[in-house]
């Protein structure tokens, strides 16, 4: 029977030396360097390649229509889009995983790529000649907290050179993806987190919802928002009575072009 150590940091702060060490649970030998809390947090603010997000973009499916159950019963089919995709995710409030290029274990793929790097990719479909040279996502998905994502058992991918695979051990296979530069192939500019799951339930509280412009984020914003009564009372002493009504929104959304970004599908 194979043994599973499980790694966990520890941050232990010097109060005069403002110094982090990180220490490995179980073993010793597990080194990293050692950095001030003060200039870790400036790295971060610098770093435009670094973030806290993870993004989860959709694309429109080969099939004519998408179909979801509604909460309230009933089954809405509309046509096949990216954003017919994403309104049966936040319908359903879950991310389906898929097996295709996970070795048979499902899985829900992420990437780390800042959005802003991620339009760059978006806009080549402006210069494609042929569906063969668009991307293979389209600028519709859902973002999560990566400590969120981390802790539900979400990781990064692990490139390598093809050989390699079978020396991992199997519950780490899920996680492979090929490395070959020689040979043209090289996917590390999609910079990958996979969590191993049949199903990711979403939670609204660390998830943002990516739309590409304000008008599509609005429609979201208020398409899942529930309508709640706004209670007043008269008078000091008087009876409580509604006054009105408001949308108490369950996903909150952020539109591209608010970045300078133009998307024609």
């Amino acid at each position: 029977m194979r043994s599973t150590k499980l790694w966990h940091i520890i941050y232990v702060e010097d109060n005069t030396s403002r110094v982090v060490s990180f220490k490995a649970m179980k073993d010793s030998t597990h080194k990293v360097p050692e950095v001030s809390k003060d200039l870790a947090d400036r790295i971060r603010l610098v770093r435009r390649d670094v973030g806290e997000l993870l993004f989860h973009f959709t694309r429109t499916p080969k099939e004519s229509t998408v179909s979801w159950s509604m909460p309230r019963g009933g089954q809405m089919t509309t046509s096949s889009s990216a954003f017919a995709v994403l309104r049966k995710i936040l319908y359903e409030g879950k991310l389906q995983g898929t097996s295709t290029w996970t070795y048979g274990q499902k899985c829900v793929c992420f990437t780390e790529a800042p959005i802003m790097e991620f339009n760059s990719i978006f806009a080549l479909v402006t210069i494609a000649a042929s569906k063969q040279e668009r991307p293979r996502y389209e600028p519709y998905g859902v973002a999560v907290n990566k400590k969120w994502l981390f802790e539900k058992g979400g990781r990064p991918v692990i490139y390598d050179h093809p050989t390699t695979f079978q020396n991992l051990p199997k519950d780490f296979q899920y996680r492979f993806v090929p490395y070959n530069p020689a040979k043209g192939v090289d996917f590390t500019w999609e910079r990958e987190w996979r969590i191993q799951t049949d199903a990711l339930q979403l939670d609204p509280k660390q998830t943002l919802i990516i739309v590409p412009t304000a008008g599509e984020a609005f429609e979201v914003v208020y398409e899942f928002a529930e309508i709640k009564a706004d209670w007043d009372v008269e008078g000091s002493h008087g009876e409580p009575y509604i006054s009105g009504a408001y949308h108490d929104p369950r996903w909150l959304a952020v539109s591209l072009d608010i970045f300078g970004f133009s998307y024609s599908p």
